[in-house]
């Protein structure tokens, strides 16, 4: 089975993010590579107030982490992305091999080789075989 590359968006607990920032990095990270993957990006995106609270959250910290992985352990890293406290939300999401590189270059502030307008020569899935 042919490993896919995930976006993994997290809001994480700010008084935890503020007590210990390196940590909280080092908690992805550990978790994606604890279950297989491999990090290609894992940074702090944004610390703002949130639209609703959540859990009696006002604020949160939003971190991003891109990583290449077998599909089936991507379940494991949701599972503990629920039960880890620090961890108020995650949405993880395929990438479509056309946009990784991309995305990936983006996430770490490096400039793309190419533009995604010439990445996509066809509608994201309208892959007929998938």
């Amino acid at each position: 089975m042919e490993a896919n590359v995930y976006e993994l968006m997290l809001i994480l607990d700010p008084n935890a993010y503020a007590k210990d920032p390196g940590g909280m990095a080092n908690l992805v990270k550990n978790m994606i590579e604890n279950h297989g993957g491999t990090v290609l990006a894992n940074r702090l995106w944004n610390e703002q107030r949130l639209a609703y609270p959540i859990n009696g959250h006002r604020k949160g910290v939003y971190w991003l982490a891109y990583f290449s992985m077998k599909g089936p352990e991507l379940a494991k890293i949701e599972r503990e992305c629920v039960i880890t406290d620090s961890i108020i939300r995650h949405l993880a999401i395929k990438i479509d091999p056309r946009l990784t590189e991309t995305l990936v270059a983006m996430a770490l502030g490096e400039r793309p080789m190419r533009s995604l307008a010439s990445e996509i020569k066809e509608p994201i899935g309208a892959d007929s075989d998938e």
